[in-house]
């Protein structure tokens, strides 16, 4: 499978900013200050230090962003019950709505090989160019 060396995904924090505002007078919040916002994973599904989400595919990232090389992030927060995710809820992306449904896709493929059951735990997913 041919690699694309120019995106990159990971769960550590965005330090790039999003797309320029579409209408005058709107204000462009750099991701990281968005992220910072988000909520975080429960005390309790960071203790059970789940093995990490499978990178995002290339494959998964939409025409239009793969066309404007717009980066972002999704925010997905799920538990996990026998392993499984479950109950997975977007709680914020940047641009909004553009990697969403991409993402909830991804985030609900996951699996933790220790069957755990745990509530609270948030997924960061980021594209970035």
């Amino acid at each position: 499978m041919r690699r694309i060396s120019t995106i990159a995904t990971c769960l550590a924090v965005a330090a790039c900013a999003t797309p320029s505002a579409d209408k005058p007078g709107d204000a462009v919040i750099p991701l990281d200050q968005l992220r910072a916002k988000m909520p975080h994973s429960s005390p309790e599904c960071l203790a059970k230090q789940l093995k990490p989400a499978e990178p995002f595919p290339a494959s998964a990232i939409p025409a239009e962003a793969m066309t404007k090389r717009l980066s972002g992030f999704v925010a997905i927060r799920y538990d996990v019950a026998d392993g499984v995710a479950q109950n997975l809820e977007v709680v914020g992306s940047s641009p909004p709505g553009l990697y969403d449904a991409a993402a909830m896709q991804h985030a609900a493929r996951y699996r933790d090989p220790g069957r755990t059951t745990v509530r609270g735990c948030v997924m960061i997913i980021d594209v970035k160019f």
